[in-house]
């Protein structure tokens, strides 16, 4: 499969939009915390891209414990499922692999709780989109680090001349750096856009549908 071209893809901001869910989940939990906090969508969003646990670090400003985690992804899991589709990702996704194009998920999420929401929105057609989906387990670093993805490409017997990660964030900048791979960047993401702009990526794009012109590029 050497001359295979694949995309690697981020999901919350850059194929879903996951933010007023994870807000709502997020509220949910501090009201029932009796922490007399509300966060809006713009503040959330700043929180979001290295995991939940990082994100209720953040939304809590200090360390928390099991109890209080488990709360929140409970919360999230329920309110979660709100969560549109961003502009033209189901179509390109289905051009994409139409046109033999490897398609895998990786995310920062929870994944138990990624798998159920990929399940709800995707209805079926993700076991056809994607040739694999995984968000954060224990036994895992996240990204950026690469050594899962790392062992998949060398699974997969791909090379990475033909590979791209797509996403939204300054993580996924970095995650293709250390997979040494081209990064696509979405605008209308959760990302701090200095940050992205600073930080250069190969491709920064406004619409999704972009993505199928910039890989299409390669020979």
């Amino acid at each position: 499969m050497k001359d295979t071209k694949f995309i690697i893809f981020d999901l919350d901001g850059t194929l879903i939009d996951t933010l007023e869910g994870i807000k709502e989940g997020l509220n949910l939990t501090l009201k029932e915390l009796n922490i007399n906090v509300r966060y809006t969508k713009e503040e959330v969003k700043k929180f979001i891209g290295n995991g939940a646990r990082v994100l209720l670090k953040k939304a809590l400003k200090r360390e928390f414990n099991e109890e209080e985690y488990n709360l929140y992804l409970k919360n999230y899991e329920k309110t979660q499922y709100i969560s549109p589709f961003f502009k033209n990702v189901l179509d390109t996704l289905k051009l994409l692999k139409k046109e033999g194009f490897i398609l895998v998920l990786n995310s920062n999420k929870p994944n138990e709780i990624l798998q159920k929401l990929v399940k709800n929105k995707f209805n079926g057609l993700e076991k056809e989109l994607f040739i694999d989906i995984k968000g954060e387990r224990k036994e895992v670093k996240r990204k950026p680090d690469p050594t899962y993805l790392n062992s998949l490409i060398e699974k997969l017997d791909l090379n990475k001349e033909n590979g791209f990660y797509c996403g939204d964030s300054i993580v996924d900048i970095l995650a293709a750096r250390n997979l040494d791979i081209k990064s696509i960047i979405v605008s209308y993401g959760y990302g701090n856009k200095k940050e992205i702009e600073e930080n250069k990526p190969d491709y920064y794009i406004d619409d999704f549908k972009d993505v199928e012109r910039i890989v299409y590029k390669i020979n």
